[in-house]
């Protein structure tokens, strides 16, 4: 490339270089050849200078969830400690309540404000691990971890999560031959199951009582254990649970526990009844019912049938929770929903959800044709509305063993599979026995 004088004299003076007046033999001036060769260096050096790109922000990390069958938006937020606002904002969501198996969530980062203490430590939760676990292994309490994290739900904490373990304060030690007492979980949702386990030394018997209703303990490894269903209906708030040990001299000794029990956040619905049906509602016809169901009931049997955690019984999206508080024909909501409701078409295969013995395979005036499976210890699951009844009462079923098919018997709006968990007389959501090993 050329460059003029005048070009050179710009460049000289923006780079401080003397340059020489025309025709002047001024050694101490620069030569017009130096100035060339200057201007041809910063040339190369302007060409060649390297290019540097800005870095890309980080990205952050996205949780995404596979929804499962059962979940609920509201669960699913609860799990991750976010809120059903932000998975309905990030995810596009229009119906909060339309979400479906195999969906994929974003779950939004949420940026959380609790900071440890100087004097209180950090545990990060590790695979399989429970808030009632990492409690005793700091010697704490799930209420007292709940409460410093802020846990919507205890039962729901996920690998790599943050714990902050508060300061514990001192617990007033229980009496011998109380050795270890665990409530699981704790605290314990409205129309929950409750597992209570106990852990003591020297004693030849041990019962409990809850809400004047007895608490039947059974021998497990190391420790006794014992079911409690919780009414979808008991009030919030914290409920005595006596515990009773009898040593071999016949000595007894007693502890009472508090069981903290929270809202459920069940919602309502109006049920519509098909003309004629409403009929089956009559007072006579609904007791004739309960009192069958209950000599069905009230049978413990003192062997665990059931093995792992239950399946659902049929394929279908849900079209109505446990727990939800129910009205008739526009009526007042005075009673509430016992089970699940599984949209499935009539004829579809029902399951046996886990093994046991067939308690009752009848029809029955309301809730149809029916199949009741006694799965020991008190645990019960019922299938109701039948199209076909394909068991015996007193056959002995595994888990997945076809009992029936889908229909709209007895007071149903259409077809669908009725299924519910029944806890020594008390209806239990049938979900937490779908996702917890139990006991």
């Amino acid at each position: 490339m050329e460059f003029s004088q005048s070009k050179l004299t710009k460049l000289a003076a923006d780079h401080q270089i003397r340059c020489p007046t025309a025709g002047s033999p001024d050694p101490a001036g620069a030569s017009w050849d130096l100035l060339r060769l200057v201007a041809g260096a910063l040339l190369v050096a302007l060409i060649f200078v390297p290019v540097v790109h800005a870095a890309p922000p980080a990205q952050e990390l996205k949780t995404v969830y596979v929804v499962q069958l059962d979940d609920t938006l509201s669960a699913i937020a609860r799990r991750y400690e976010t809120t059903v606002e932000a998975l309905v904002q990030d995810n596009g969501i229009k119906n909060p309540d339309l979400i479906y198996p195999g969906q994929r969530l974003v779950i939004p980062s949420v940026s959380s404000t609790l900071e440890p203490t100087a004097q209180e430590q950090v545990h990060v939760v590790k695979r399989g691990e429970t808030l009632y676990y990492v409690a005793q292994l700091y010697g704490t309490t799930v209420q007292d971890l709940s409460s410093a994290n802020n846990l919507a739900d205890p039962n729901l904490i996920h690998t790599g999560q943050k714990l902050i373990i508060p300061i514990a304060s001192p617990a007033e030690p229980l009496p011998v031959p109380f050795v270890a007492v665990g409530l699981t979980p704790s605290p314990v949702v409205q129309g929950q199951t409750l597992v209570v386990k106990v852990k003591a030394e020297g004693i030849v018997g041990l019962s409990g009582l809850y809400e004047g209703q007895p608490v039947v303990f059974v021998e497990g490894e190391g420790e006794r254990w014992a079911l409690v269903g919780i009414h979808a209906l008991t009030e919030v708030g914290t409920h005595p649970l006596k515990l009773t040990a009898t040593d071999a001299t016949g000595r007894r000794t007693e502890v009472l526990l508090s069981v903290p029990v929270v809202d459920g956040g069940y919602g309502a619905e109006n049920i519509v009844l098909p003309p004629g049906r409403a009929s089956l509602l009559a007072p006579d016809l609904l007791q004739a019912e309960r009192e069958r169901l209950a000599q069905v009931f009230g049978v413990l049997g003192r062997q665990q049938l059931w093995v792992g955690p239950f399946i659902v019984p049929a394929e279908g999206p849900i079209t109505s929770q446990f727990g939800t508080r129910r009205s008739y024909n526009g009526g007042e909501a005075r009673s509430y929903h016992e089970g699940i409701d599984y949209d499935a078409p009539p004829g579809a295969a029902v399951l046996a959800a886990n093994d046991g013995r067939v308690a009752l395979a009848e029809p029955l005036t309301v809730r149809g044709n029916a199949v009741i499976i006694d799965h020991g210890l008190g645990v019960y699951s019922g299938y109701y509305h039948l199209s076909e009844i394909n068991v015996q009462e007193g056959q002995q079923v595994k888990k997945g063993d076809v009992v029936g098919k889908v229909g709209d018997t007895g007071l149903a709006t259409g077809p669908h599979l009725h299924w519910e968990i029944r806890v020594s007389g008390i209806n239990v959501d049938p979900a937490q026995w779908t996702w917890q090993v139990i006991p």
